[in-house]
């Protein structure tokens, strides 16, 4: 597996409300144009996303099934035709206009979009997932981003926390639940962060990591321990692995079940009054 390797640092600013939840929905592995992509569950999702109130996206990679690490590298070397390359160009081109006309609902609540493993390579240097995310005027990520959310709040001008993430597309995480979710504890090692997701195999599901103590200003004593609990989050997909008399290489590995659909996340900023200091503290909880 090979993405583009690229890390970015991103900041956004939301409004926020004292007590009112907002959302937090990442989406990829969709893999739109591929046989097994799972077009029930895909309408589903955005029935559900486009009536979500108070919801931000964040796009995982692997939006179109595009072309394998190993496959980009043969095309590289087919010595096509340039009729062959601009049909293949437009079909893909296709692909993404597909996605951004049914994605459109979620501009201007894009928290960014980060690249997967499976796209198609432009000559310009740009490939699909460039396109798709400057369809939807969101910001490209590449394949990892450390992203802080800064919430601020119209009714208290001088308030104000964050919440930082941090994503990756993804790597193997064998085939048990828990060795799925090793790999996204060892992000924990990488950066800091309040969330942390990964998508690629196509597992769903979000665990509270450990807490961690840190020390925040008290007006009695000059300091006061807070406990902070990160949330890891698998974020899903739209593949399907078996399906009655179809082929897949899932099915050749004998690969687990794709867990389809998306994980979500709660955020709810509360007032804290506690050691002779009023603080905004965030409520943070994940489903699946």
């Amino acid at each position: 597996m090979k993405t583009d390797g690229l890390f970015s640092a991103h900041s956004v600013t939301i409004n926020a409300k004292l007590n009112e939840p907002f959302y937090i929905i990442p989406f990829g592995d969709i893999h739109r144009e591929s046989e097994a992509f799972a077009h029930e569950e895909w309408e589903q999702f955005l029935a559900y996303a486009k009536k979500k109130k108070n919801t931000y996206f964040l796009g995982m990679g692997d939006f179109c099934d595009g072309c394998s690490t190993s496959e980009r590298q043969i095309l590289a070397n087919a010595g096509m035709h340039d009729s062959t390359k601009a049909t293949m160009k437009g079909v893909y081109r296709g692909v993404v206009k597909t996605l951004a006309n049914e994605l459109s609902f979620m501009k201007g609540k894009i928290i960014g979009m980060l690249g997967g493993n499976h796209f198609y390579e432009l000559e310009n240097g740009e490939n699909t997932d460039h396109i798709l995310a400057h369809a939807l005027g969101a910001k490209y990520l590449g394949c990892t981003s450390l992203i802080r959310l800064s919430l601020a709040f119209p009714d208290r001008p001088k308030a104000s926390v964050s919440l930082d993430i941090f994503g990756n597309h993804g790597k193997g995480g064998g085939r048990t639940v828990g060795a799925v979710f090793n790999a996204i504890e060892d992000m924990q090692k990488v950066a800091d962060a309040d969330i942390y997701v990964m998508g690629h195999t196509h597992s769903k599901g979000t665990m509270p990591s450990f807490p961690r103590m840190r020390l925040v200003p008290s007006g009695k004593n000059g300091v006061a321990v807070r406990a902070r609990q990160p949330f890891l989050g698998r974020t899903g997909s739209f593949l399907k692995t078996y399906e009655n008399g179809k082929k897949a290489y899932g099915v050749d590995a004998l690969y687990p079940g794709c867990s389809l659909g998306v994980i979500e996340f709660e955020v709810t900023p509360i007032r804290v009054t506690k050691d002779g200091v009023d603080r905004i503290e965030l409520k943070i909880t994940g489903k699946a």
